[in-house]
C-alpha cells in the first residue's frame, strides 16, 4: 500500500496476473540517467500505479540532457513478451523519440541488445496514444527505455508513468497466455514453447498440422484433431479446403440428405432434403407418410396430392396447371367459360359448367353413350325421336331420323311454340282447316275439317272428283274432264256437254243439248243427243244435216229425186238440175247431206221394226 496527497492506493500484488499472463517487470529494480528530483526515481515506473494525469505519478529523467535512459532489471529470461507502457497523460511532448531496447545482459551502454521499437509522431506528442503496447521477440532479461530527441526545449527527457512487461506462465503462450505448449502438434517435445508464438522447437508440425505452433490443420483438413477431411463433406458447393475449425461448407448449405455446420451428419428420420430442412410429414403425397428418403422425400407410389407437384410434392401447381402431379391443363378442360386458369386443386370450371358433351368438376370426362348434352344430364332415351335409340351423340343428342310429331331442337327435346304442330313442328297450326281451334302435337283436329278438306289435321283438299265435308260428294260433269272445286263441288270452266247447273249433277232436258244445255235440238223426230245435238230419229219432212237444222227445197224433197239429183250433182262436180229446179252445191256439201240422210233412213227403219 502507498499513500500520495493522503489517497491510498492499492498496489497489485507480487505477481500481477491477467489471464494467465504475468507482469514480470512488477517491483523490479529499476534505474535511470538522471532524475528531475527525488520525487519521481526510477521505481515509480515499475510499482503498479497506472495513474498518469500528473506529473507526481511519473519517474522524470533531468533536464539539459543530450540522452536520457530508463532500465529495469527482470530478475528472469522472457520470451517474446509483451510491453505495455503507460505515457503521462497531462504532457505530451515526450513522447515522440522514445525507443524499446531489450538485451540478455546488464550493459553500461543503453543501446546495447536489440531495438524493439520506436515512437514516432508530431512533436508535440498529438496523434500519439496515451499508452503503447507492443511485443518486443526473442529472449531477454534487461529492457530500457532511451530518447536523444529534444521536443520542447529541456533536453532529452522521459517522464513516463509505468512500465508493464507481460509474459505467460511457463507452459503457456499467446497473446492472452491461453494456449498450452503441450496442446500443439508438434513434432517432437512440446512441454515448453515462445510465449508469444508457441513455436515448436522442432520446427516441425505433426501429420495434418501446420502453423507456427503447428495449431492449425493443414489444407484441406479440419475438426477435432484435424480428422476430417474438407473434401469428405456433403456441401451444395464442393471444394478441397475450409475452416480449419468448424469446416462450415460455404453459401449454399449441404447437400440433400445432410446438415450440420460442415454437412457431414445424416439426416434424421423423418426429415429430407439440403440441410435436412424438409419434414416428410409435410409433404403432399397421395400416400402420406412421416418417413421418406432422406434425400429426395420422394413420394411413394400414387404421386401427388391434387395441386402439387415435384418429386417429393412441395411444389404448389404453375399457373395455368392443376390436379394430381399438375399434369392437367386448364386450357384443356370444357368449361362453358374458357380460362386459361384454374382452381390448382379441382380444376373447377366457373359458372355456367361443362360443354355439351362432357361432364365432372373439371368438365374432362365425356359422356357415356346413354347421357348427352352439358354436364351430360339429358338421357338419350328421354328423347322424343321418331327411331327410339337409348343411345345417342353425346354432344348434341341428335334424332337422325327427326322428331315425333309435336317436338322440335336436334335432340327432340322441346316441345313445339303454341300455334305449332307437326314433326320439327315446321307445321302451323292456323294453315288448319279443322272446326275446332284446339291444337295438339300432332296438329290432330278434334271435330270434323271443315268442308273441302282431309285427314286428321285437315291440311289436304279433297281427292279429285270429291268435295264437301268428309268428302263424301262426288263431283258432277265438268267440262274437261276437271274436277269440281273441293269445297262447293262447283265445276270451275262449267259442264261437260249435256250436263247443266252449278254442280253439273242434271242432264239435259228436252229439247237441249251441249255446254250448260245451252244448245236447241233441230228438227229432229223425237229428241237429239244431248251431247252433240244429233238428231237421233232423223229429221221432220224438209230437213236434212246431222242436227236437223238444214232446210231442203221443195223440189228435191222426194228421196228418189235426191238421190239422182245427188249422183248427177256429184258426178257434174256439184251442179244438179231436176224437175223444176236446180240447185248448186259443193261435192262436199252433197255427201255430208246424203250421208246424214242415209243414217236418218237406217234410224227409221230400225225405229219401224221395234214397233
Amino acid at each position: 500500500m502507498a499513500v500520495r496527497d493522503g489517497v491510498v492506493i492499492l498496489l497489485a500484488s507480487f505477481s500481477l496476473v491477467t489471464g494467465t499472463a504475468t507482469n514480470v517487470a512488477l517491483n523490479k529494480p529499476a534505474l535511470m540517467s538522471s532524475a528531475l528530483d527525488g520525487n519521481h526515481p526510477a521505481s515509480k515506473a515499475v510499482d503498479g500505479d497506472t495513474s498518469a494525469e500528473h506529473q507526481i505519478y511519473v519517474a522524470h529523467t533531468g533536464t539539459g540532457q543530450t540522452i536520457a535512459w530508463w532500465k529495469v532489471d527482470l530478475q528472469t529470461q522472457v520470451q517474446s513478451a509483451r510491453i505495455i507502457l503507460y505515457f503521462r497523460t497531462n504532457y505530451k511532448y515526450r513522447r515522440n523519440g522514445v525507443q524499446l531496447y531489450t538485451s540478455g545482459k546488464n550493459s553500461s551502454e543503453p543501446t546495447e541488445g536489440n531495438l524493439c521499437h520506436t515512437v514516432t509522431g508530431r512533436r508535440d506528442g498529438t496523434g500519439i496514444g496515451d499508452v503503447l503496447n507492443v511485443t518486443c521477440l526473442g529472449t531477454w532479461r534487461y529492457l530500457t527505455v532511451y530518447t536523444e530527441t529534444d521536443n520542447d526545449g529541456y533536453g532529452a527527457i522521459l517522464d513516463f508513468d509505468e512500465v508493464q512487461v507481460w509474459t505467460c506462465l511457463v507452459g503457456m503462450y499467446g497473446v492472452n497466455c491461453n494456449k498450452a505448449c503441450n496442446s500443439r502438434h508438434c513434432y517432437g517435445s512440446t512441454e515448453s514453447c515462445d510465449s508469444v508464438t508457441g513455436a515448436c522447437s522442432s520446427g516441425q508440425c505433426q501429420t495434418g498440422w501446420t502453423g507456427t505452433d503447428c495449431a492449425v490443420c493443414a489444407s484441406g483438413q479440419y475438426g477435432a484433431n484435424c480428422a476430417k477431411d474438407c473434401s469428405s463433406r456433403h456441401c451444395k458447393t464442393s471444394s478441397p479446403k475450409c475452416d480449419r475449425i468448424s469446416g462450415a461448407c460455404p453459401t449454399g448449405g449441404c447437400d440433400a440428405g445432410w446438415m450440420g455446420t460442415d454437412c457431414s451428419t445424416v439426416c434424421a428420420p423423418g426429415q429430407y432434403g439440403a440441410n435436412c430442412a424438409k419434414d416428410c410429414s409435410s409433404r403432399h403425397c397421395k400416400t402420406s407418410s412421416s418417413t421418406c428418403d432422406r434425400i429426395s422425400g420422394a413420394c411413394p407410389t400414387g404421386g401427388c396430392d391434387a395441386g402439387w407437384m415435384g418429386t417429393d410434392c412441395t411444389t404448389v401447381c404453375a399457373p395455368g396447371q392443376y390436379g394430381a402431379n399438375c399434369a392437367k391443363d386448364c386450357s384443356s378442360r370444357h368449361c362453358k367459360t374458357s380460362s386459361s386458369t384454374c382452381d390448382r386443386i379441382s380444376g373447377a370450371c366457373p359458372t355456367g359448367g361443362c360443354d355439351a358433351g362432357w361432364m365432372g368438376t373439371d368438365c374432362t370426362t365425356a359422356c357415356t353413350n346413354l347421357m348427352y348434352g352439358p354436364n351430360c344430364v339429358s338421357s338419350c332415351s328421354a328423347r322424343h325421336c321418331k327411331t327410339k335409340s337409348s343411345t345417342c351423340d353425346g354432344v348434341s343428342g341428335e334424332c337422325l331420323g327427326g322428331c315425333e310429331d309435336g317436338w322440335t331442337e336436334i335432340d327432340c327435346s322441346s316441345k313445339c311454340h303454341a300455334g305449332y304442330y307437326g314433326q320439327n313442328c315446321h307445321l302451323k297450326c292456323d294453315d288448319r282447316h279443322c272446326t275446332s281451334a284446339s291444337c295438339t302435337g300432332d296438329g290432330a283436329c278434334s271435330a270434323e275439317c271443315e268442308p273441302g278438306w282431309t285427314l286428321r289435321d285437315c291440311t289436304q283438299e279433297c281427292p279429285s272428283g270429291t268435295y264437301g265435308i268428309i268428302c263424301n260428294k262426288t263431283c258432277g260433269q265438268c267440262a274437261n274432264d276437271d274436277t269440281c272445286h273441293h269445297v262447293t263441288g262447283i265445276c270451275a270452266d262449267g259442264c261437260e256437254a249435256g250436263w247443266q247447273g252449278d254442280l253439273c249433277q242434271k242432264g239435259c232436258g228436252k229439247g237441249t243439248f251441249g255446254s250448260n244445255c245451252e244448245s236447241r235440238c233441230g228438227n229432229c223426230n223425237g229428241t237429239c243427243n244431248v251431247v252433240d245435238g244429233r238428231c237421233l230419229w232423223g229429221c221432220t219432212e224438209g230437213y236434212n244435216g246431222p242436227r236437223c237444222s238444214v232446210e231442203l227445197p221443195l223440189c228435191v224433197a222426194k228421196i228418189g229425186v235426191i238421190g239422182r239429183s245427188y249422183r248427177n250433182g256429184y258426178r257434174n262436180g256439184g251442179h244438179a238440175a231436176a224437175g223444176c229446179c236446180s240447185v248448186h252445191v259443193s261435192a262436199e256439201t252433197w255427201k255430208t247431206e246424203m250421208d246424214s240422210l242415209k243414217w236418218s233412213r237406217s234410224k227409221r227403219r230400225k225405229k219401224d221394226r221395234l214397233h
